[in-house]
């Protein structure tokens, strides 16, 4: 059955959620330009730093199924207010920390409360919004997400230049607290449906599999792809995840109904989405590097310019959202995803000579991708799935755009390691063999987004607008 609210709740709803989407993917990021100076202050090395951003991004996936099952039993508003005050408490934890030890469990308060928010704030707009108006919905969340995703460093460079590494946390407090507040007054409760119990099995069994291969994934590069540990997590992923199909096929009322994964439309959106995350972190992980290093841009600068993707965004997938109610959401996203493509050779092949104008048009060209991308592919997969399932779908869809970035980091470092490496070896300087390692980099990423671009040629031309 179709919800039809009227036209003000629904963009309360939207509001509401946006607040919450945007700073629950914004400390995905922001925290990535504070890393050196945390190195600093806190006298330590950046592999243990590093768990400042990993620690938050292994809680939000690790509970993302989870919660959204959860919120599907016993309310989605109750659950997405909850996660609000719940960042916001890990946020002041996190400003208040003296130590790195402390600031990596507090980041995991904070995760906990961010997986809260990512689980339920899809399916909220999914069910504010009537079907006809979802591509325009999804492109709004799209555009905030991504803004999210890609202002944290533009955004953390300014405060912390200006105030200090601590304002990137506290900055959350108040608004949190706001936001919170408003959701539980404007949110509507939705029909539970009583009788439904909780897979516990099937929830341990997920929490395992997704931990296990994210931390393979995340210490793959520093501790060696050949190590024992590994390849006993890699393992342990398998058989994690073998146990756990075995529960979910046999549950009455399994966490994930695999049965949603023989929807073509549904399965082939959820891979093209972690392809393209996939695809674009190697943007966040080399572009710093690249404008600093090569280029000499002074953090501030480095910001600025990167914050060329979230401002196409801004624009185009609204507007990608828009049409692809009254189009053809496959032919939108499979043509976004092959301007990705040629966004991201274009930026594989700068070099020492490079302006600043040829960096911008490369970013904004993989804005307009992402944006013709995003909304109706996400519109695709929520509108693919029954009313009471729209939990599971959207932390379904924040799993894969978590561990898009997570296997994007990990993929481009490795390959970005080997070429410098190898350049160094037959006696390069630092920026040619930097530059060759960068090409390599960028050009695999290209190949990754060629994958999603056929991903999304075979979905069908279903728009996920009939709900089983």
């Amino acid at each position: 059955m179709e919800n039809n609210p009227d036209p003000k709740y629904k963009w309360k709803a939207m509001l509401t959620v946006s607040i919450g989407i945007f700073m629950a993917t914004l400390d995905g990021s922001i925290v990535n330009i504070a890393l050196p100076t945390l190195t600093k202050l806190f006298d330590t090395d950046i592999s243990t730093v590093s768990w400042v951003m990993l620690s938050y991004l292994l809680t939000i996936t690790t509970f993302l199924l989870t919660l959204g099952r959860l919120s599907d039993m016993y309310g989605r508003k109750k659950v997405f207010a909850g996660g609000l005050l719940v960042f916001s408490f890990g946020s002041a934890l996190c400003s208040l920390s003296t130590s790195v030890g402390q600031l990596i469990a507090f980041r995991v308060v904070q995760g906990f409360g961010a997986a809260m928010i990512m689980a339920t704030s899809t399916a909220i707009v999914t069910y504010a919004f009537p079907h006809t108006e979802r591509g325009k919905a999804m492109g709004i969340i799209g555009t905030v997400v991504s803004v999210g995703s890609m202002a944290g460093p533009a955004l953390g460079g300014v405060l912390i230049d200006m105030i200090g590494w601590q304002s990137i946390f506290y900055i959350n407090v108040p608004i949190g607290i706001f936001a919170a507040a408003y959701s539980w007054k404007v949110l509507e409760s939705e029909e539970i449906h009583k009788g439904q119990k909780f897979d516990i099995p099937g929830a341990f069994f997920m929490f395992i599999t997704v931990t296990s291969l994210m931390l393979a994934i995340t210490q793959g590069q520093g501790m060696g792809w050949n190590s024992p540990l590994i390849i006993g997590l890699f393992t342990i992923f398998a058989l994690a995840l073998i146990i756990f199909l075995y529960i979910e096929n046999k549950a009455i009322q399994p966490m994930v109904e695999l049965h949603l994964f023989k929807n073509r439309p549904f399965s082939a959106s959820n891979t093209s989405s972690f392809l393209s995350f996939v695809a674009m972190f190697v943007i966040i992980l080399m572009m710093p590097y690249y404008l600093e290093d090569v280029l000499n841009y002074s953090i501030i600068h480095v910001g600025m310019t990167l914050i060329a993707i979230p401002l196409v965004m801004a624009v185009v997938a609204p507007v990608s959202g828009w049409l692809s109610d009254k189009t053809n959401s496959f032919t939108l996203s499979s043509l976004g995803m092959v301007i990705t493509c040629i966004a991201l050779y274009m930026l594989g092949n700068l070099n020492q000579n490079s302006t600043q104008l040829d960096i911008v048009i490369g970013l904004g060209l993989v804005g307009l991708g992402m944006g013709l991308f995003q909304s109706p592919n996400n519109s695709i997969i929520m509108g693919s799935v029954p009313m009471n399932r729209l939990g599971i779908a959207g932390s379904l869809l924040g799993i894969m755009r978590n561990l898009g970035m997570v296997t994007g980091i990990a993929i481009s470092s490795a390959v970005f390691t080997r070429g410098v490496d190898l350049q160094e070896a037959l006696g390069a300087s630092k920026i040619p063999a930097f530059l060759a390692g960068y090409h390599d980099a960028f050009m695999v990423a290209v190949a990754v987004c060629v994958l999603g671009v056929l991903t999304s040629l075979v979905r069908g031309d279903g728009d996920g607008k009939k709900r089983t």
